[in-house]
């Protein structure tokens, strides 16, 4: 019987403004509550703020790194712009493809910090433009990231064959993110784990 892969509770963070926050602290506690009550360590926070507009909310995980390891995808187009996902409490701060100015990039980033990663973003096809990334591969991206001392990845559910073929055998992480419906129940060994909206796995509980 195939087990299950590890599973990381995802919370996605958009559209704080000046007059509202995206959660107060009181739901900030609450949410903690409920995972640690559900023996949650980890966390992956996607901050679409961050990514969308470069207003990350850093002060969210700083909030909950005390409570969690962090996984954090804020969406720096620069490597120089890691330190900050790492001084507000990120274990490791995700760049992302959509995101990076150019893949050499990472290699800066890494300059800084080892708690580097890369997620892959993808709609039918790699989404990026940033050197070394338009037009390419999941293959060429991920081996020239590992390349460059990448060792911790996350990529969508439905590339995970061609994600895992490309590192084979290769002292790494590859994590998959559930980012599309049903994604969530779909596990396999080869995953070293599976992100998952943290809504989800709280009411999947509820209804067991």
């Amino acid at each position: 019987m195939q087990s299950k892969p590890e599973i990381i509770p995802l919370l996605l963070l958009k559209g704080r403004t000046s007059l509202r926050r995206e959660y107060s602290k009181k739901q900030l506690a609450a949410i903690s509550k409920d995972l640690r009550k559900k023996n949650f360590e980890k966390l992956y926070i996607m901050d679409l703020d961050g990514l969308e507009r470069n207003k990350p909310q850093l002060d969210i995980v700083l909030s909950l790194c005390d409570d969690f390891s962090i996984y954090y995808e804020a969406g720096p187009r620069k490597g120089a712009n890691i330190i900050d996902l790492i001084i507000a409490g990120a274990e490791v701060a995700y760049m992302n493809t959509a995101s990076l100015s150019a893949l050499h990039e990472l290699e800066i980033a890494l300059s800084f910090t080892e708690g580097v990663g890369l997620k892959i973003d993808w709609n039918d096809g790699i989404i990026g433009d940033g050197e070394g990334i338009i037009d390419s591969s999941i293959e060429k991206i991920m081996t020239q990231a590992y390349d460059f001392g990448i060792r911790e990845f996350v990529i969508p559910v439905e590339t995970f064959n061609i994600a895992f073929n490309a590192l084979r055998d290769k002292d790494c992480k590859i994590r998959a993110i559930a980012d599309r419906y049903g994604d969530e129940k779909k596990y396999d060994t080869r995953f070293s784990s599976l992100i998952v909206n943290y809504e989800l796995l709280l009411k999947e509980v509820e209804n067991a």
